[in-house]
């Protein structure tokens, strides 16, 4: 198993370019097509629109989406260029973004996007994009953090084991990166102090599959109150000196499709390295 396409979400943020070197770098190692696909919050001009202002606001309002794309394509082509990526595609499809980004990840083997920028302007776009893409096309989503620069994608992964069918989805999405991992760790989490006969069937099964894979991994469980899973996962991580993070990614008992879980919430919003999230 390895991946044969990747997506990667290409806009006009300053993050964008660090998103674009990592998309590149995995594109690289394994190797894979690399499709740029140019989505950006839409405010389309309609014909009504384009009556009511005057030409002059028309003409320069389409200079400037224009300029926009080919600048968006240019570092798209570079990044790709530099990490030696021949094999690639550009895209800039009309209408709804979300959908778009939904289609074109769900036909690709991994989506690549960016962690949701805090205090930037299209914040709130970019943490809807995520949610639809990973809640929606069925695929790995690879989440790229919005500070930050990630030499290296996959050497050490940890793994954040749940007995779920999210998190066993991720871990089997995640097999081309923990197949070339240097060192791969599970951590499990335990809400309570009772160990039981479940959890070290589990813990026993997903260290199975991953050997049946020529993937050593061991698989340490922790006890920790479920409001603080997050925060310790992360503090794991560090420790790990992981350059990747695998999970499932899941909601809650679905008040909403976009009610997010705890530890899910806190990865996306305080993630220090590049995750690996499946639903």
């Amino acid at each position: 198993m390895t991946y044969r396409s990747i997506f990667v979400h290409v806009d006009d943020a300053e993050p964008c370019d660090r998103r674009l070197a990592v998309a590149a770098r995995v594109a690289r190692a394994f190797p894979t097509q690399l499709h740029g696909t140019y989505l950006v919050p839409s405010v389309e001009m309609t014909p009504f629109t384009s009556a009511v202002l005057p030409g002059e606001v028309v003409e320069r309002r389409l200079r400037e989406t224009a300029d926009a794309q080919r600048g968006a394509e240019a570092r798209f082509r570079a990044a790709a260029a530099q990490a030696g990526v021949t094999s690639v595609d550009w895209r800039a499809p009309a209408g709804d973004p979300f959908a778009a980004a939904v289609l074109h990840a769900r036909y690709s083997d991994l989506a690549i996007i960016g962690q949701p920028s805090r205090g930037e302007p299209s914040e709130a776009f970019s943490a809807e994009l995520a949610k639809e893409v990973v809640m929606s096309c069925g695929r790995p989503v690879l989440f790229v953090p919005y500070v930050g620069e990630y030499r290296t994608v996959g050497e050490r992964v940890m793994i954040a084991w749940k007995d779920s069918r999210e998190s066993a989805r991720a871990v089997a999405d995640a097999l081309p990166f923990l197949k070339d991992a240097k060192q791969v760790f599970a951590i499990a989490i335990t809400a309570d102090d009772d160990e039981n006969l479940h959890d070290v069937l589990a813990d026993a099964q997903v260290s199975a599959f991953l050997r049946r894979h020529e993937v050593q991994a061991t698989v340490r469980r922790l006890t920790v109150p479920d409001i603080n899973a997050g925060e310790l996962l992360l503090s794991q991580a560090a420790d790990f000196s992981a350059d990747l993070i695998v999970m499932g990614a899941y909601s809650r008992p679905r008040v909403s499709a976009f009610v997010w879980g705890g530890v899910t919430q806190v990865m996306l919003s305080s993630m220090t390295v590049p995750v690996l999230m499946s639903h």
